[in-house]
């Protein structure tokens, strides 16, 4: 294993840890994926994007406990899980178990209330796609929320231009609808025209066939005119101390690819998107040209991340344990 570290051997219901974040015990996931999934679910072999079959075993389990080995490309640097659901257990799921899982409960997210939240916290993510894709967006442009829920990030463009939303789940739809936004339900391959810009926030990471996927991206694509925004928890910002540090709490079913910032650029390279703007958590701005890079070998960048990764978590226990026995006047002396 790339690190070891018990976390990431043991299967099982994970216990009370008053240190540490991961692995946490998380009821409905865990008694799904060990019961309905198990029983009614199968696996298949992966094989990384860069086409090798090369890799090192990153871990054993996900962030719950549930057996799910992760490993890293030795050629590329990309993780992905070893194996993973066939695609009609992947559909099934997220039809009829993603957000209450994923939630805890059987009630999904009042959408006001979604819908308020995710506008606010995507403020400053519309600005990037603003600056970085030089937008010069009139009434007939097109803005389109692929897989966005409610469609609240694209609301940022409402006043400039007509703005869609894709996705699947119909009382998030017929909210955005009485909102005002075109939807359509489906994903890509529900897609009938080429919009000036394209949103996937936490939408990639899901994909369970990329390759499929990033053809029917590009079928939509204005060559050298649409502005692509891509968002997604990126491997090399544990190392600045997301998620304290702590790979594992990236690690969970639903996510087949966990992508490092380079990685996801030289990826995106290789199928002829050109990266106007990336950063390590990973908000990118991209566009695509069909002029295809070659292959570039991260893994050693990719490891050394996640060593320093593993200093951060160590460093963040010692203070997590500081600020659970010890007395405030403590801590402040020793700030």
């Amino acid at each position: 294993m790339l690190i070891n570290h018990k976390r990431f051997k043991t299967i099982g219901k994970p216990k009370k840890n008053f240190i540490f974040k991961f692995p946490h015990y998380s009821e409905k996931y865990f008694e799904f994926f060990n019961n309905y999934a198990k029983k009614n679910y199968k696996w298949e072999d992966t094989r990384c994007l860069c086409k090798n079959n090369d890799d090192i075993l990153l871990s054993m389990v996900d962030r719950c406990g549930i057996e799910y080995h992760t490993v890293i490309c030795k050629m590329c640097g990309l993780i992905r899980g070893k194996k993973y659901l066939r695609n009609v257990d992947v559909k099934d799921f997220y039809k009829n178990y993603y957000r209450k899982i994923m939630r805890g409960t059987e009630d999904p997210l009042d959408p006001e209330i979604y819908f308020n939240n995710l506008y606010e916290s995507f403020r400053s993510k519309a600005e990037i796609i603003k600056k970085y894709g030089k937008l010069n967006l009139k009434k007939d442009s097109i803005v389109l929320d692929l897989g966005g829920g409610v469609g609240a990030s694209a609301y940022h463009f409402f006043n400039d231009c007509k703005i869609f939303l894709a996705d699947t789940y119909d009382p998030y739809l017929k909210f955005a609808e009485q909102k005002g936004i075109n939807i359509i339900n489906g994903g890509l391959e529900k897609i009938s025209f080429k919009p000036d810009v394209i949103i996937m926030s936490h939408v990639i990471e899901h994909w369970d066939n990329f390759e499929e996927e990033i053809k029917k991206l590009i079928s939509i694509q204005k060559i050298n005119q649409t502005i692509n925004y891509i968002e997604f928890p990126g491997i090399d910002s544990l190392k600045k101390g997301r998620r304290e540090g702590d790979v594992l709490g990236d690690i969970h079913i639903p996510h087949l690819y966990y992508f490092s910032s380079y990685v996801f650029d030289n990826l995106m390279s290789r199928y002829g998107f050109k990266k106007l703007y990336i950063d390590s958590e990973i908000k990118g701005v991209f566009l695509y040209t069909g002029n295809k890079g070659m292959t570039t070998n991260y893994f050693k960048e990719v490891r050394n991340d996640l060593f320093k990764a593993e200093k951060i978590r160590k460093i963040q226990g010692l203070k997590n344990f500081v600020k659970k026995f010890f007395p405030n006047k403590i801590i402040n002396w020793f700030r």
